[in-house]
């Protein structure tokens, strides 16, 4: 039962990657789903009507033939997929199912199949077109179609059809395909939005997820990403990296001598300075209580040192309102730059190590490596 299994899931994952999305790799492997239930029911009906126009002597012989021609693109489209992972690839494996199963309707429709009943295949063709193509470009494909049904079975004289179908028959298949065709285009239509509104969500969570409420700056789960992430890029490219560790003097005091609603529009005014004080591609966090780390991707411990003190002068000259008061507060700041041979942890720790320094040297001041 376990080998039925991974054989099924080995089927149905043919042409996906790694890399792949859920939503890309679920559209895969429904091509892989529909092209082996296209290819074996269309093999099946396609020998059985040879057999049949063999033993019966009857028309079913080119029915026979158009099915098997479809077996063999439902089956190409697969092999398709599995030689090209790519986006192309993809489109063009489901280009040739939704062609196929297109060409074969029509085929159905023109000949009637067994009976008169291959019409009755038609509603088949909605729910595909519209999972391959999206709502756009199915409602174009599926209009096409339609029209080309309309056409064929309403032609005067029945010219472009060898079956024999009532008026009564042929209006009432459009008007259910019409029908079926628009409530599945309303499914879709709702389906997209669910999903558009679901994806935004989830962004919104992965983005707050990473952001320090009180601040808006990058919380420490953020910050750690954009820090291995940046140290990779470092490593790569030879560049420089470093960091700054910074804190705000005697926070305790003022909290205790103001409130912590006031602390707290204070380490919120001093985020946003240092915030409006670094480039696009330097990162600020609130690494916690009243600290902040600095990332300063290609940046050297010289040029961290310019913007420490820039960033320290212009908080000390900031006046925070306290009620009917105002008050001053400074930073301490520590600075590291990055050695190749660091790791993420050990940086954070060095500049940590200097940030102490600093509030050893007296407090309001930037210390940097020996």
């Amino acid at each position: 039962m376990l080998n039925v299994k991974r054989l099924i899931k080995a089927y149905l994952d043919t042409g996906t990657k790694e890399s792949n999305s859920p939503s890309v790799r679920q559209q895969i492997q429904v091509t892989n789903l529909f092209a082996f239930v296209g290819y074996t029911i269309t093999s099946i009906l396609g020998v059985s009507a040879l057999i049949r126009s063999n033993l019966e002597h009857n028309d079913d012989y080119f029915l026979g033939i158009i099915l098997l021609v479809s077996c063999t693109l439902f089956f190409l489209s697969r092999i398709v997929l599995k030689h090209f992972q790519t986006k192309r690839g993809y489109q063009f494996s489901a280009n040739m199912i939704i062609s196929a199963l297109m060409v074969l309707m029509l085929y159905l429709i023109i000949t009637g199949g067994v009976k008169n009943t291959g019409p009755l295949w038609i509603y088949v063709v909605p729910p595909v077109v519209l999972f391959f193509r999206g709502l756009k470009q199915g409602l174009i494909q599926l209009s096409i179609f339609a029209i080309a049904v309309i056409v064929i079975l309403m032609y005067p004289n029945n010219l472009l059809l060898h079956a024999q179908y009532s008026y009564e028959f042929k209006s009432r298949l459009i008007y259910s395909f019409l029908t079926v065709g628009m409530l599945f285009v309303l499914y879709e239509y709702s389906r997209q939005r669910t999903f558009r509104t679901l994806q935004e969500l989830s962004q919104r969570f992965e983005k707050q997820a990473r952001l320090d409420t009180l601040s808006g700056l990058q919380n420490r789960r953020g910050m750690l990403e954009k820090l291995e992430y940046e140290h990779r890029r470092t490593l790569r490219s030879n560049k420089c990296l470093t960091l700054m560790m910074c804190d705000i003097d005697h926070f305790k005091l003022v909290n205790d001598k103001y409130g912590h609603d006031i602390g707290d529009n204070v380490i919120k005014d001093v985020g946003q300075l240092f915030f409006q004080g670094v480039r696009k591609q330097d990162t600020v966090a609130r690494w916690g209580g009243e600290e902040f780390l600095f990332l300063l991707p290609e940046t050297t411990e010289e040029q961290g040192f310019v913007l420490a003190e820039k960033l320290r002068i212009k908080v000390a000259k900031q006046e925070y309102l306290a009620d009917a008061t105002s008050l001053s507060v400074t930073v301490s700041i520590g600075i590291y730059q990055m050695h190749p041979q660091d790791s993420v942890d050990h940086a954070i720790s060095r500049a940590d190590t200097n940030l102490y320094r600093a509030k050893t040297h007296g407090r309001n001041c930037t210390v940097k490596a020996d």
